[in-house]
């Protein structure tokens, strides 16, 4: 218990430290080393006999000393922090990206889910999946290579990225599939943003470095009130995924019939 409270205590003054920037740091640490020292240098002249007689020039050290040798030191000190947070900051973005299309990975969009899963199932606000494939994704890097396949999947996840809300997730889910996270929304409004997603991406300008054109398939679930688990969202979407590559591709279908094809 004593271990949390003094984990807690210590993210939180972590924290603070950051928000306090490096020039404020500085003076603080400064203004921290002369109060120690005179009080240290007053409490030394009390106990031993004879200090007092150099009362003004015992002082005058006491607070030229640090005045000196505390900006530097506490400039180092909070530079290291800053260095270490960006490295933490670095570490974790590196842990959530996927590091060939820049988007969310499977595991970051996983815990954002299940999150959005438990709050829906406590009365929280609805969410919904989207399941989305891209369209002849092999024969793309069979005819065309993968570096151009590789080229496919950073222009469609980071188009797709840039059509949905900041409060949204698009992730890599594996291979050419990715997957979205749409809070705060019901499945008549996904299949809206599916629809957008599958417009964006048949827009898509790939000049001569891709085929011609690029379609994805998407499948579209909303929150189950007797879902059990994400998983079972997870799974109606997926299966709305391959009924939309069965009806021809370029298409989304909804969860409970609905279905918006290629126009």
């Amino acid at each position: 218990m004593s271990g949390k409270i003094f984990g807690q205590s210590y993210r939180r003054f972590y924290a603070w430290l950051l928000q306090l920037g490096r020039v404020r740091a500085m003076l603080l640490g400064t203004t921290i080393a002369i109060t120690t020292s005179v009080l240290v240098t007053a409490l030394v002249m009390a106990v031993i006999p004879g200090s007092r007689d150099f009362f003004w020039y015992n002082m005058i050290v006491a607070v030229v000393s640090p005045l000196v040798s505390a900006p530097g030191l506490t400039l180092v000190a909070i530079s290291m922090v800053y260095q270490l947070n960006a490295a933490q900051t670095a570490l974790t973005l590196a842990a959530e990206t996927d590091a060939l299309t820049g988007v969310s990975n499977r595991r970051s969009f996983m815990a954002q889910a299940e999150l959005a899963f438990a709050q829906t199932q406590a009365g929280g606000p609805p969410f919904a999946v989207i399941m989305l494939d891209i369209d002849h994704f092999k024969a793309i890097n069979d005819n065309h290579g993968h570096i151009v396949g590789d080229d496919v999947l950073r222009d469609v996840a980071q188009a797709c990225k840039a059509t949905l809300r900041g409060s949204d997730c698009f992730a890599r889910f594996g291979g050419e599939e990715f997957v979205a996270l749409l809070r705060v929304t019901d499945t008549a409004s996904a299949a809206v943003v599916a629809e957008g997603l599958r417009k964006t991406v048949a827009a898509l300008a790939f000049e001569n470095r891709t085929p011609p054109a690029v379609t994805v398939s998407l499948g579209v679930a909303g929150y189950l009130p007797g879902a059990e688990s994400l998983h079972d969202i997870l799974n109606e979407a997926d299966r709305q995924l391959y009924a939309a590559k069965a009806a021809g591709r370029n298409r989304v279908m909804v969860a409970g019939g609905g279905m918006r094809q290629a126009s």
